[in-house]
């Protein structure tokens, strides 16, 4: 690279915003002429470290590297817990007709492996991992609500009193979890952290010592509309009394299988008992044969 020109290597790092990755000791690697390159690089987060290897492939024909995938190893808390994936790039420009291809950037990746969802603005669809699924590749399982499945993030905030509300959009898309100021009831900043809950149409808010925020607070507070903040608690009242119709069912076929459980218990001491019984009877004598 000569100068100030950005050559196609370094843009497809700038692609998933990470320039900074598109050191030194990659340059180096690259002026070896090498058919493909390994690239390790860590970054820090609050939430924990992402270990990451960059898989760049020398065209035959133009003589650049191609970033095409990286593995990344993303660390959730302080309890060491680590979650692996690679993340496959696509470069090609989709013809019409044909399916498209998202590309992660490497915060999206990050966030998704915390499990959080993820906005493909390409796709117009949300995705979010299923961390207990995994893919013959060894990569996790993933579940897409797409344009159709109507959540839009933009019109959920509309919803909330959030001070800024074209950032804290952007930033959800990512899948950060992120810090923002509402306006309470009695007009004054609050920070709080949110994300997004998509199967309930709506934000999970937490306090600032990441502490989940209930429903009735949020409504109390002034965080959430009143007319969404209903609807949620009504949903949540009809999810209980699924679930309290649930319970006796499942509570009668509990108690049949433990009488069942009771009385073959109480059969199998009967036949022991008499096992016993039988055991402990002594033997009968025999009569004397007289002897003519």
């Amino acid at each position: 690279m000569e100068g100030n020109e950005v050559n196609i290597t370094q843009k497809h790092f700038m692609l998933i915003g990470m320039k900074e990755a598109y050191n030194d000791t990659l340059i180096k690697k690259m002026q070896e002429g090498l058919p493909s390159i390994e690239h390790p690089y860590s970054k820090k987060y609050d939430e924990g470290n992402s270990d990451t290897v960059f898989h760049l492939r020398k065209s035959a024909t133009t003589g650049d590297y191609f970033l095409h995938k990286f593995d990344m190893t993303a660390q959730r808390g302080e309890n060491g817990e680590t979650r692996s994936q690679t993340f496959y790039l696509n470069h090609k420009k989709e013809e019409e007709g044909q399916k498209v291809k998202d590309n992660f950037t490497y915060k999206m990746a990050y966030n998704f492996l915390q499990g959080r969802p993820v906005h493909h603005a390409k796709s117009d669809s949300w995705e979010r991992i299923k961390p207990k699924e995994k893919l013959q590749n060894g990569n996790y399982n993933s579940e897409r609500f797409d344009k159709a499945y109507g959540y839009d993030v933009g019109k959920v905030i509309d919803e909330y009193s959030v001070v800024y509300k074209s950032s804290l959009k952007e930033s959800l898309e990512r899948g950060n979890f992120q810090k923002e100021k509402f306006l309470n009831k009695d007009g004054k900043q609050e920070e709080l952290y949110a994300t997004p809950a998509i199967r309930s149409g709506s934000l999970i808010l937490y306090d600032l010592d990441k502490k989940l925020i209930p429903l009735d607070q949020q409504i109390e507070k002034g965080y959430i509309s009143q007319e969404l903040g209903e609807k949620l608690k009504q949903r949540q009242l009809e999810q209980q009394q699924k679930e309290q119709k649930k319970e006796p069912q499942d509570n009668k076929q509990t108690n049949s299988q433990t009488l069942n459980q009771k009385e073959k218990q109480q059969q199998s001491a009967k036949k022991g008992q008499k096992q016993k019984d039988g055991e402990a009877k002594p033997p009968r004598k025999q009569r004397k044969q007289t002897t003519g």
